[in-house]
């Protein structure tokens, strides 16, 4: 029997995977799909506090959007973007504007060579509050991400050649000037790059082994305080089957990391001078390296794939000067998926939400939002596998670098009426910060817990109902709050005709941060929307 396993590494596979995947023949015309929905909706919100003290508030909420699913001969695009205005009613109520979304694509351009873009928009909190909802709070910061970069995967002969190259943005803008958590808004812009290829030939084709040799090279260069991160590194893999569905593997390389900073600009006291929630740059100040890894990587493990739509990789190793633990797990069924990865890395903000940008695929995205707010509860699933969560990306914003380990899972399936989406998710991050910060020690830790549920019914060719539960709590460590945010919404919605349709929703929403008092509201709404 012929061998199921690949001879590429780990961190490769996914973009080969993919790109092979895009670069299959022309679809037939049956195939194809142009689904373009544009629409506009207005609603009225009414938001009551249950606990915490504060008014009972009216919003009118009007917005634009559009929803997109094409798929031809070359091209396959996904995207959900909404535009949102709130007009307050009295003083306490003040207008909003949130522009959220997600967009996805690629790019077919001859046989192997795909090009890939994809972009997100959303808003969080930024008082510390992680998770918790946005309306009717002035201490937000809306965020936006975007890559570009082509991939090319291809065999040619008995040599399975992969390439990629990622232009990713990022970008934080303030709606307030908060300075009360300057390490949870420092985060102001960053552009990074991250090019990556491979050369290798399967099991068996000429030796028992199969041998892969991979290098890339990573940078980002983010504004706030003039911070660069360069990761150089090159390796050699080793694939030995040891039964058509099960293999060894190992690896043996070599990687320089290196991340420098300027020191922020200090006042007549000493202190660091904060503007808009972020520290101001020392321009004059010298570039600093606050963190230097130079030295061997390995790692060994093992490889399943019993069938095309299953496939199982764990690795031990060290890195980054210890041990490091890495694996994924990926099961897609007929209209369901299942993705388990354990992560570690030394990482940002900005390379971790370009990154979630880029994991989105698939077709028929589903994007679940708050309706009160227009923002993400955190996820976006797919039954193809594609779909992403955002909650760990967006949970205590900062513009320091940091250790990323963690676990995270994500379900979803389609059952004749029954649409169902499940994410959750761990995470640590140990900050990368020289000793003269005043916020971040050097080593303080963080964690954070989330869950996303989303649960979808159609109850006749007229009729639904949608509903989502979220769960996160933030453990900032020593320095700053720990937040426990908990919610629930559900909508009835009810065709009027083939284009205007009626939405009804009911929600709560709770923050707990420390020692002071649950916040908890409860919101509900009616709306009207129009898709053209």
């Amino acid at each position: 029997m012929k061998s199921r396993i690949s001879s590429k590494p780990m961190h490769l596979k996914l973009l080969a995977v993919m790109a092979l995947a895009t670069a299959q023949p022309p679809a037939s015309a049956q195939e194809r799909k142009v689904d373009v929905t544009p629409y506009l909706g207005v609603d009225q919100t009414v938001m009551a506090p249950l606990k915490g003290g504060g008014d009972v508030l009216t919003y009118t909420n009007v917005t634009a959007g559009v929803t997109a699913e094409m798929r031809t001969r070359r091209l396959e695009v996904v995207a959900d973007v909404q535009y949102n205005h709130s007009f307050g009613w009295g003083r306490e109520a003040t207008d909003q504007d949130v522009i959220s979304g997600i967009v996805s694509g690629q790019y077919l351009i001859s046989r192997g060579l795909t090009l890939n873009a994809g972009g997100l928009a959303t808003r969080v909190r930024a008082d510390g509050l992680s998770g918790a909802a946005t309306l009717n709070d002035s201490q937000t910061s809306h965020v936006y991400a975007g890559y570009a970069g082509p991939s090319y995967a291809r065999s040619l002969g008995d040599v399975d050649v992969a390439a990629s190259y990622r232009l990713g943005y990022a970008r934080v803008d303030e709606d307030a000037d908060f300075a009360g958590f300057p390490d949870e808004g420092s985060f102001a812009d960053s552009v990074s790059h991250s090019l990556a290829g491979s050369v290798g030939i399967a099991p068996g084709v000429r030796l028992p082994l199969g041998i892969a040799v991979s290098a890339g090279y990573d940078r980002e260069d983010a504004s706030q305080l003039d911070q660069r991160f360069e990761d150089g590194w090159g390796r050699v893999d080793a694939t030995l089957p040891v039964s058509p569905t099960v293999a060894l593997a190992g690896g043996v390389g070599y990687e320089r990391i290196k991340i420098s900073q300027r020191a922020p600009l200090l006042d007549g006291n000493g202190a660091p001078v904060v503007r808009n929630g972020r520290y101001v740059t020392d321009e004059n100040s010298p570039r600093a390296l606050i963190y230097d890894f130079d030295g061997m990587i390995w790692d060994a493990g093992v490889l399943w794939r019993p069938s095309r739509r299953t496939s199982l990789e764990a690795r031990v190793g060290e890195r980054y000067g210890g041990m490091s633990y890495t694996g994924t797990f990926v099961w897609e069924g007929r209209n369901q998926s299942f993705a388990l990865v354990v992560f570690d890395g030394i990482d940002s903000f900005g390379r971790i939400i370009t990154s979630n940008v880029a994991a989105v695929s698939g077709s028929s995205l589903d994007v679940v939002r708050n309706p009160f707010t227009g923002d993400f509860t955190g996820c976006a699933f797919s039954q193809s596998g594609g779909g992403q969560c955002f909650n760990d990306a967006l949970a205590g914003i900062t513009g320091a670098n940091f250790r990323y380990r963690g676990v995270a899972a994500q379900y979803a399936a389609q059952r004749g009426p029954w649409g169902l989406g499940v994410g959750m998710g761990y995470s640590q991050r140990k900050f990368v910060t020289p000793s003269t910060q005043t916020v971040f020690v050097r080593g303080t830790k963080d964690q954070n817990w989330y869950g996303t549920a989303s649960l979808s019914y159609v109850i006749d060719a007229r009729s639904s109902i949608d509903s989502a539960i979220y769960a996160n709590y933030f453990d900032a460590g020593d320095a700053r709050l720990d937040v426990l945010n908990l919610g629930a919404f559900t909508s009835y919605n009810r065709l009027i005709n083939r284009n205007l349709q009626a939405s009804a929703s009911l929600g709560l929403d709770s923050a707990k941060a420390d020692d002071l008092d649950s916040v908890i509201n409860a919101m509900g709404q009616i709306g009207l929307r129009y898709s053209f």
